[in-house]
């Protein structure tokens, strides 16, 4: 069984998205394109793309809490 920091480090794909908020400007929105329903949105990219970890972790801990199989990365 594989742990939560090795699906952390497999090479997953993104779609990064620029968007308005209404309230505060410009936002980005990152998803994980194997994962569906992972995303998060933040004010910068470095800080969208520390959420997203957080976001993928706890897919992955629901996953297995569910006895689900993890999806894996898309490979070229």
């Amino acid at each position: 069984m594989s742990t939560i920091d090795y699906y952390l480090n497999l090479s997953w794909t993104f779609t990064v998205e620029k968007a308005t908020d209404g309230k505060s400007g410009v936002i980005y929105v990152v998803r994980v394109n194997e994962l569906p329903g992972v995303c998060t949105d933040a004010p910068s990219i470095d800080e969208a793309f520390a959420l997203i970890k957080d976001a993928m972790e706890g897919a992955f801990r629901l996953y297995k809490k569910l006895g689900q199989e993890i999806p894996r990365p898309n490979l070229f």
